[in-house]
């Protein structure tokens, strides 16, 4: 029983290796491809962001982009002045603004969305449609326990 117990120790603790892994080549693969059309990964981040969510405060956009939001801020005045990203007074609170795209990021979005699916398709290369599946609920499982404590 002590053998099972520790060889599943060991695999977890090389699953997290691999997860990790996997998660910071899917990145540097999606980086390289976003940079190429002079998109940096703090850029792409905002936009990816907000076309899930759009009038997320500055705060909390920063939140769950997990940066500071200072870093943000500056990010922001540059997509801002480039016409990408709007920022509205929050109707509830003056001191905060609501961040919005704007119709000129719909192109950026678009190639975004083609960047992902090539590097989705590189990625998931050889494996059946049951394994795609099967990995998504795996890892949605997993962020679902991670998830538990962050609240």
């Amino acid at each position: 029983m002590s053998e099972d117990f520790d060889a599943a120790k060991g695999s977890a603790a090389e699953m997290s290796i691999e997860l990790h892994s996997a998660a910071r080549l899917l990145r540097r693969n999606f980086d390289r491809r976003a940079k190429a059309h002079g998109l940096s990964r703090s850029r792409w981040q905002v936009l990816w962001h907000l076309s899930r969510e759009e009038g997320q405060k500055q705060a909390e956009l920063a939140e769950r982009m997990d940066v500071a939001p200072i870093s943000l801020t500056r990010q922001l005045d540059n997509l801002q002045r480039e016409g990408l990203v709007e920022r509205r007074p929050d109707p509830e609170d003056r001191r905060c603004f609501r961040i919005y795209l704007t119709e000129a990021a719909q192109p950026a979005l678009e190639l975004l969305r083609g960047l992902a699916q090539q590097t989705r398709a590189q990625a998931l290369a050889g494996f059946s449609a049951a394994e795609v599946r099967q990995l998504h609920g795996l890892l949605a499982r997993l962020r679902e326990n991670l998830t538990r404590e962050e609240v």
